[in-house]
């Protein structure tokens, strides 16, 4: 039996699979955190419940929207009607962040408070929801990488069986999740300026899926040979930096960081980004195809290393926080 076969229970006749109920939980949990920082952080209590309330549909509508814009060419082709067809899957975690703030934003509009500290309460539950998400992959048979054929790393939690095939493929789930655990321990550290949390969870997060995307092997969405999770996330790297220099240019007197300095960062990011691109098509067999996976992927995650640190020179050092 598959994993995402095994059903633990029904309810009114409708089976609930394990990797179901390990997203009901993961939302449960998600939930709690972001209540209990609120009460912290002491944000209205009406703007956490409105939070709360719109989160899961429009982070619903925005994961399925994003997936749907992400194989725009299938649905024309097969018809616009099976957008629609939500119990057919298909749901992007990118559209699910931009729904969860955009429900942020509603409601703090909406109870007249401000969005930043709503934004940074939603970040540590965000990464946590994550996490929890990803090891759930255990049971739909998503997030494995590529084939292993040495004996010393087939085991779990390095790589996973898959019963299909008979091999044994890297767990990338697992990764995935850790790096959602160290990003929920690093905005949790400390507090810092409103807004400042978001931004942190959204550059570490950004910076660690260009890497853990292309190590997915199973149906990610592509634009041609492009990732789309990863596009997506060096626009939301470039977003953050662009916005950061906004803000640099219109207070001199807090300018920590020289015009140089701003350049040369910019710089470091668009090398690690041509770098990984390098890496992609190495991967793939189209260039450089002698060197070995296993060190195309310790390139990539370098070039990642140098993209986040760039970035966050420019989002966080650039000026007085």
């Amino acid at each position: 039996m598959e994993f995402e076969d095994i059903i633990v229970f029904s309810v009114f006749g409708m089976p609930v699979t394990a990797y179901a109920l390990c997203l009901a939980l993961s939302l449960g949990a998600g939930l709690f955190l972001f209540f209990a920082l609120g009460k912290k952080r002491k944000i209205n209590a009406d703007t956490l419940w409105r939070t709360a309330l719109l989160s899961l549909p429009l982070g619903l509508l925005g994961a399925r929207l994003f997936y749907c814009l992400a194989r725009v060419y299938y649905y024309l082709e097969v018809g616009l009607d099976g957008m629609l067809r939500l119990w057919d899957g298909g749901f992007a975690l990118w559209g699910a962040v931009g729904g969860a703030a955009l429900a942020a934003l509603l409601s703090a509009k909406s109870t007249k408070q401000p969005v930043a500290p709503v934004l940074d309460a939603l970040a540590a539950p965000g990464a946590l929801m994550i996490a929890l998400m990803r090891f759930a992959e255990y049971f739909s048979g998503e997030g494995r990488g590529f084939y292993l054929d040495e004996g010393a790393w087939c085991f779990f939690p390095v790589a996973v069986f898959r019963a299909d095939y008979e091999e044994w493929h890297l767990a990338v789930f697992v990764w995935e999740g850790l790096a959602a655990l160290a990003i929920l321990v690093a905005v949790l550290r400390k507090r810092r300026k409103a807004g400042n949390t978001a931004r942190l969870f959204l550059l570490l997060y950004s910076a660690c899926q260009i890497l853990l995307e292309s190590l997915r092997q199973d149906r990610t969405l592509r634009w041609l040979f492009v990732r789309v999770s990863q596009l997506t996330a060096a626009l939301v790297i470039a977003g953050l930096m662009l916005f950061a220099v906004l803000r640099w240019t219109r207070k001199k007197q807090e300018r920590r960081m020289s015009l140089g300095g701003i350049l040369l960062c910019w710089a470091a990011v668009l090398l690690g980004v041509g770098v990984c691109i390098c890496m992609e098509f190495s991967v793939e067999g189209k260039i450089l195809v002698d060197l070995p996976i296993w060190t195309a992927y310790l390139i990539m995650a370098c070039a990642c290393l140098l993209i986040g640190a760039a970035a966050y020179q420019v989002v966080f050092r650039s000026r007085r926080a």
